[in-house]
């Protein structure tokens, strides 16, 4: 019989094919590969780099259409002044969670059960809310969790450290005086071994810039709440100093998590406007380190470098979006979207621009009061928010261009309040952002929300809420048209990818599961979209659910694994702000910010199992 000669290099070939093959079957497929027992959300953006991506397939673009509510758990706190704007923190099967009046709640993150709360209001541990001074509405972003403790920031500017298995208080830390129009609703960030072994921080901030506060950020002892150092966010030098005083109570607080660089050492804190807002009058030059990103030593406090993402803000252009970190090629980065509308991507350890930042010129000030400007930075990453009306302007208001200073005059010297693109309330506002390391996407929302701006030299009274603005201005302006944005921007080109328009003005943060990203609208619809083009695989709509008290979706997913099985957490308790300024007003949108209760865990339904059963009102 003829023997049938292969040759070496044939044979290699043959060997190496068969070896690829075993090596595709070998393989686990993401999409069958079964997800573990737990698998926690740990931080208010899942990881300290912000980016709010879990690696995880249950939940896939092939059956995210079958999503159902899995369980629901209301907080009973159904407050016209209060709202739900947290993340969920998940850890090892537990849910902790915070409403608007600082309750803390522990459940089974599985099936929603409670299993214990703290409330310091019902217990008189902090005083009566209508004691406390805060801006837009009564909120808490949520907590952060280290050493077997849960820690949060109250209103009433205590952080309390909880024992995680019990709720009972290991230690409480009074950072400010409430009295003093000083609050806390941001959320903490727990660093393990910052200051090295068994030496963690609790980094949290005070919020108040409205009120004319001095924003500070603080780093806690973990073990026992002892402040290890603090950094104030104004400069005296850039507030006019030393002919003001203004940097005293300048403003610039810290509404949202930093993200942190541990290995670098490094937290980056986004800070809001200058105060008081719309008035420049008493605070000529930059005043850092107002509307911008800041970077801080992890050890000290001290700053290693700022970007300013608005010098001299008079238009109240917070730089409120967590800042998310993240690689551009080899390039550790940093990515932040101001209110300006403008998405920065800055190099992580000097603040240098990767996608060039260029100073334009800005419309010139003739106010003779407001010091402002006369450049602004501009990003070459497209910016998903509209920077020019886009839609009519029937507001009956001049349309004048970005950093038109307010307070401008007419030819008989008359003060001109006039629209502006975007408005104080437009563009990224909190709500925090994502990455996806599998698409390499940024995905944020954002609003398009023109508003009316007028002041006036010497305008330092008060308005009737105490708001010390400087200024009056309108949100949601009658024949404005406003509506809001989702979409993905690619980090390696700086490009939109996709964009998805809804109509409130977005206030809901991100989530990123595997291939899925979630988010919710204003009056409460609920997505699940393809994260690598925005397609529409899933909506929850609240009108056509018996689940009670849904609200508005202003509150921020968390991805986890509880059990084996994947779930979506989201808060729905609507917005004060979005419920004041949309819901009703020219017959649009009323369930624009709504008020509710409702914490709903989304799922894959098991066989046989329908949606959750609800608690009722």
């Amino acid at each position: 019989m003829n023997k049938i000669r292969i040759s070496r290099s044939l044979r290699w070939s043959i060997a190496l094919l068969v070896l690829g093959v075993c090596a595709l079957w070998l393989r686990p497929s993401r999409l069958l590969a079964a997800p573990p027992p737990n698998l926690n959300w740990p931080n208010y953006g899942n990881d300290l780099a912000n980016t709010r991506f879990q690696d995880v397939d249950q939940i896939n673009t092939k059956n995210a259409h079958s999503l159902k509510p899995a369980w629901v758990f209301h907080t009973r706190v159904l407050d016209p002044k209060a709202e739900l704007q947290a993340s969920p923190i998940v850890i090892d099967g537990t849910m902790f969670v915070t409403d608007g009046h600082d309750d803390v709640f522990a459940l089974d993150a599985a099936k929603g059960h409670q299993k214990w709360a703290y409330k310091p209001l019902s217990t008189g541990d902090m005083p009566p809310l209508d004691q406390l001074t805060v801006c837009c509405g009564r909120n808490n972003k949520g907590v952060a969790f280290g050493e077997g403790k849960v820690f949060y920031g109250r209103l009433d500017d205590v952080v309390v450290a909880l024992n995680a298995n019990t709720g009972k208080v290991v230690w409480k830390k009074t950072l400010a005086n409430y009295k003093d129009s000083y609050a806390i609703n941001n959320a903490a960030q727990f660093v393990s071994d910052a200051l090295g072994p068994g030496k963690s921080l609790v980094i949290i901030s005070v919020s108040g810039g409205e009120y004319e506060i001095r924003g500070r950020v603080f780093a806690l002892r973990a073990s026992d709440g002892e402040v290890m150092w603090q950094f104030a966010t104004t400069d005296p030098a850039s507030y006019g100093f030393p002919a003001t005083e203004q940097y005293k109570k300048g403003g610039a607080a810290v509404w949202n998590p930093p993200a942190i660089d541990t290995v670098l050492g490094l937290i980056y804190v986004v800070t809001g406007n200058a105060a008081p807002d719309i008035l420049g009058e008493d605070r000529p030059g930059d005043n850092l380190f107002a509307t911008s990103v800041v970077a801080l030593s992890l050890k000290t406090g001290e700053p290693k470098w700022h970007f300013q993402a608005v010098h001299h803000d008079i238009w109240d252009y917070d730089s409120a979006q967590p800042p998310v970190l993240f690689p551009v090629g080899t390039q550790a980065a940093l990515g932040h979207c101001s209110k300006n509308g403008q998405y920065y991507i800055l190099e992580r350890s000097t603040g240098a621009a990767i996608f060039k930042v260029t100073e334009l010129p800005a419309p010139a000030d003739t106010t003779g009061f407001q010091h402002a400007a006369a450049t602004q930075p501009y990003s070459a990453v497209e910016p998903l928010t509209p920077l020019t009306f886009v839609r009519p302007n029937d507001t009956g208001f001049p349309a004048m261009p970005q950093y038109t200073p307010p307070g401008i005059k007419d030819a008989n010297g008359k003060p001109i309040e006039f629209a502006m693109v975007p408005g104080d309330d437009g563009g990224c506002e909190w709500n925090p952002a994502g990455y996806s390391p599998r698409t390499k996407f940024i995905y944020y929302g954002t609003r398009y929300e023109p508003d009316t701006f007028k002041t006036f030299e010497g305008n330092r009274t008060p308005l009737p809420n105490g708001l010390h603005l400087g200024s009056t201005f309108t949100n949601r302006v009658p024949g404005s048209h406003p509506f809001g944005i989702f979409g993905a921007t690619d980090t390696t080109t700086g490009k939109v990818v996709w964009k998805m328009e809804v109509p409130i003005p977005a206030k809901s943060g991100v989530a990123i599961g595997g291939d899925v990203l979630f988010f919710a609208e204003g009056q409460g619809k609920f997505h699940a979209v393809d994260a690598a083009n925005g397609t529409v695989l899933y909506t929850f709509d609240p009108r056509s659910s018996h689940i009670h008290n849904v609200g508005g979706g202003q509150a921020s997913p968390s991805v986890y694994v509880a059990n084996g099985r994947e779930f979506v957490a989201y808060m729905f308790g609507g917005n004060v702000p979005d419920r004041n300024n949309f819901a009703n007003l020219d017959g649009e949108n009323p369930d624009a910010g709504k008020l509710g209760d409702a914490l709903i865990a989304f799922a894959i339904p098991v066989k046989g199992e329908g949606e959750a059963e609800d608690e009722g009102e």
